[in-house]
């Protein structure tokens, strides 16, 4: 029977990384958080190595504070819930990858319900957004299912496949690049045998595949909005939204002003960016965007905490890349991390990408849970 637990953890997903319903995620948290403590019979736990995040994130809360941060709020409440949802994984048990099969079901259906347009948009002021792209909830849910798999090595089944298919549609229809090169990246690892690659008729297939999937994106029969794009696989640099990553990064080092404590310890949280883009084809367009931050996970640490913040992510993750067993693994932790935050700050903002360390942490556990649920 699906639980009550579920049903909260999937609402949660939908609302994750946005702006216009925190009270609601915070009640949700707070709800999930009586409901599994009604339940739980033993005592809660709190290891040292969350209460030593507590600490670090409290160090460099106090020193925004004292910065007097416009709007804090939007910046901090992201960490807020992010500490609650990873102290509720890390003390009660759920069937995990039901809850995120049934979320890619779902999201799969909202995009397709808000592509035909009779599903109103609560996650956006509009549905279609630039270059006819569709706006709805995150999709990250496949890639997490893919990651799953890439650290408990389990076979690429049936049900996976589905997802898989159901996940590619809704990043097609985002046309997000991050999500899918993460995803390219994911299945090409989940699929691939080491061992087998060199064999003749496994690289016959592959080349095979190739050659069809380049035939397909070059046929007519390709939809317009995937068309327009394909010049971009071969140029990715031309790309408009990676060109303005790029542009804003310049523009935010070239602006920061850091003396010596902020270089190393960075504005502290509630921090925020504010970037003059200047439209040459439209001057009167031309106009200063005050963000939480600009695309990029690495800088958003560095501003809020200088060197000190970001040398502890990479130390911390360097740690979680010793404690993955396998060279897919491996590959697949790094290409997430990479990419996912070399262009967007969903790393921080998503509170269900601390489901990466947590399937790290507790692999044993994970599995345990599995055949406990999958009998």
């Amino acid at each position: 029977m699906f639980k009550i637990i579920h049903i909260l953890l999937i609402i949660l997903f939908l609302l994750q990384g946005t702006n216009e319903y925190n009270v609601v995620i915070l009640l949700l948290l707070i709800t999930l958080l009586v409901f599994c403590l009604a339940k739980r019979k033993t005592t809660l736990k709190m290891p040292s190595y969350l209460a030593l995040a507590i600490i670090f994130y409290s160090f460099y809360l106090l020193i925004g504070i004292v910065n007097f941060h416009d709007n804090p709020f939007i910046d901090i409440k992201f960490q807020l819930f992010s500490l609650i949802f990873f102290f509720l994984l890390i003390n009660f048990k759920f069937d995990i990858l039901k809850v995120l099969f049934s979320i890619n079901t779902l999201v799969f259906i909202i995009y397709g319900l808000l592509f035909l347009d009779i599903l109103p948009n609560i996650w956006h002021e509009s549905t279609l957004g630039v270059g006819g792209r569709i706006n709805g909830p995150s999709i990250i849910v496949i890639n997490l299912i893919l990651f799953y798999y890439l650290i408990t090595e389990k076979p690429f089944d049936n049900r996976l496949i589905i997802a898989s298919l159901m996940g590619f549609i809704c990043i097609a229809l985002t046309t997000n690049f991050m999500n899918l090169a993460v995803f390219a990246i994911l299945i090409f690892l989940q699929v691939i045998n080491f061992r087998k690659l060199l064999k003749p008729i496994y690289i016959i297939t592959f080349v095979l595949i190739f050659l069809g999937a380049i035939w397909y994106l070059n046929s007519p029969y390709v939809p317009e909005l995937v068309s327009a794009k394909m010049k971009y696989i071969y140029k990715p640099w031309e790309y408009g939204s990676l060109k303005t990553r790029i542009e804003d990064f310049n523009k935010a080092i070239l602006s920061e002003n850091f003396n010596i404590f902020k270089k190393i310890f960075g504005e502290g949280y509630g921090a925020s960016t504010s970037i003059y883009r200047e439209n040459k084809i439209a001057p009167s367009l031309s106009r200063t965007f005050n963000f939480q931050e600009i695309d990029n996970g690495f800088y958003y640490l560095y501003h809020r905490g200088g060197w000190s913040l970001l040398f502890i992510f990479i130390l911390s993750h360097l740690y979680l890349l010793l404690k993955l067993k396998g060279a897919k693994a491996k590959l697949g932790f790094i290409s997430l991390i990479f990419v996912t935050n070399i262009l967007s700050i969903h790393y921080f903002n998503y509170y269900f990408y601390l489901l990466i360390p947590f399937f790290i942490l507790y692999r044993g556990r994970i599995l345990d849970m599995y055949k406990e649920y999958n009998p």
